[in-house]
């Protein structure tokens, strides 16, 4: 097996010998930074690999533990019986504030929507008159 590298080695010593009078020249500037580059990117990507699993995994895991606490929950009470029945003041206020909303909105004439029309109508001018300003502003 030596006998398929011996002719390597001696090309080698061969090389070795030509090039001994040579200088040494040192790698360009662009090539090393390229090179740092590219480790540094190497080695944040295997960090965001390791992330991102502990990320999924930590996903994985509080789902399952919400899933599992859901199911005990509706194991030990009924919720549906809750839902249905509801609770003794449970709704009070809600229902208060939904009866006073309706109420209020129910004797509504028209007048908000032309005051929301004029609203919409300046805001839509002062978004022209801005975009058109940029425009003006930063184009040759």
């Amino acid at each position: 097996m030596n006998e398929q590298y011996e002719p390597i080695d001696e090309l080698d010593a061969l090389i070795s010998r030509a090039l001994v009078d040579e200088p040494f020249l040192k790698a360009p500037v662009n090539l090393q930074r390229g090179v740092e580059a590219r480790l540094r990117i190497a080695r944040l990507r295997d960090r965001e690999k390791a992330r991102f699993s502990a990320s999924i995994t930590t996903l994985f895991f509080v789902f399952a533990v919400s899933l599992v606490l859901a199911a005990v929950a509706i194991w030990f009470t009924s919720l549906s019986f809750l839902y249905t029945e509801g609770v003794s003041g449970g709704k009070g206020h809600l229902d208060y504030y939904f009866t006073a909303l309706a109420m209020y909105f129910s004797g509504y004439q028209g007048t908000y929507t032309l005051l929301m029309s004029f609203i919409l109508a300046i805001g839509a001018l002062a978004v022209a008159l801005v975009l058109q300003l940029h425009k003006f502003i930063f184009t040759d």
